[in-house]
């Protein structure tokens, strides 16, 4: 890449003797020893998402961190140039869903996350404080009709439960909705091992644990060498009419980039109810514009706002190594990220 690395840093010396360091050129430093260093480096690039857990160790030394692999993670770009071209050929539809956030903090977090995605820099991001999701104002309540598009381990349908909500969850993938079912059954929520999306259908998605994809919302990105199953999906409008819905209150998207598909599938519904929504924007770059312009193309009523969250890894994402780890070196067990930001609408 032609960066000039002055050390590679391990955890710990069985790590520093992993074979891959073999014929390292540059010297090897546990964490522990970093406190010996002159000459600290000013930024430290990380190689991982589970590598950002550290981002506050290296705080204490002043040094800012970096995710070295941005770009992979976004599924239609190879690189900063590529980024930016997107970036500045929208602009005027970027600058748009600014002037929507009806909120200086929705502002300053939507810059950030531009900010943040041209320059890989953890500490140009703003992290929100709530819960995900759960921004005042924007919630399920009492008796409410909520649905929840992407239910993963249902713990997010099991908060909304307990608001008092009748929560109808979506999960395509067949292990995660049987994951599903004992909270479904214990907290009285709805799993269906359906996906959302803009019709019905049968079709392939590719198998991510907590991101798994339909595999024609992404164009096949990211799908190779990954196993694939077939999912039964369902648009909104259809099923509300299925299951003789009287209306819905809410609805919660993080479906791997098919939020759009699912708005299309769901424009009766939110046309005649307008319910509150919290809508993920993170996993295609033109998210950012194209799901608030729709949205207000459906009912131009709408009000937005806009935060970006830390990953709560309490019961996901490690494994216990990697929590004894975490608890070991006193970190946090919220890891900044690159995703999990969210559009709100009412």
């Amino acid at each position: 890449s032609g960066l000039d690395i002055s050390y590679v840093f391990v955890l710990d010396d069985v790590q520093g003797k992993d074979p891959i360091f073999k014929d390292c050129p540059v010297p090897i430093v546990e964490l522990e020893n970093i406190h010996k260093l002159h000459d600290k480096p000013k930024a430290v690039f990380m190689s991982g998402m589970k590598d950002s857990l550290f981002v506050s160790f290296f705080e204490q030394y002043h040094m800012d961190s970096y995710l070295c692999s941005l770009f992979e993670f976004f599924n239609d770009t190879k690189n900063l140039l590529a980024y930016l071209d997107v970036i500045m050929e929208n602009l005027p539809k970027l600058y748009q869903t600014y002037n929507w956030l009806g909120d200086d903090e929705s502002k300053e977090t939507f810059l950030c996350v531009l900010k943040g995605n041209l320059t890989g820099k953890f500490g140009n991001y703003r992290y929100a404080k709530e819960p995900q999701y759960f921004l005042e104002g924007f919630l399920p309540g009492e008796g409410d009709i909520a649905i929840d598009g992407g239910a993963f381990d249902g713990a997010t349908a099991r908060d909304f439960s307990k608001l008092g909500a009748k929560v109808y969850a979506f999960e395509m993938d067949e292990l995660n909705y049987k994951n599903c079912l004992p909270l479904a059954e214990k907290f009285g929520f709805v799993i269906e091992n359906y996906g959302l999306s803009d019709k019905i259908s049968i079709e392939e998605y590719a198998v991510c644990a907590s991101g798994s994809f339909k595999i024609s919302a992404q164009n096949g990105n990211q799908s190779n060498g990954v196993a694939k199953k077939e999912s039964r999906f369902v648009d909104l409008d259809t099923y509300c009419k299925m299951k003789k819905l009287p209306r819905v209150d809410y609805i919660k998207l993080d479906i791997e980039g098919s939020e759009l598909d699912m708005l299309h599938g769901a424009v009766n519904t939110i046309k005649n109810f307008r319910p509150k929504m919290a809508v993920s924007t993170y996993h295609k770059i033109e998210d950012l514009y194209t799901l608030p312009q729709f949205i207000k193309s459906i009912r131009e009523d709408y009000q937005f706002e806009f935060r970006h969250y830390k990953i709560d890894c309490t019961d996901y994402f490690l494994n216990d190594t990697e929590r004894e780890l975490v608890k070991y070196f006193g970190l946090e067990i919220f890891a900044p990220t690159i995703w999990e930001h969210c559009l709100y609408c009412k």
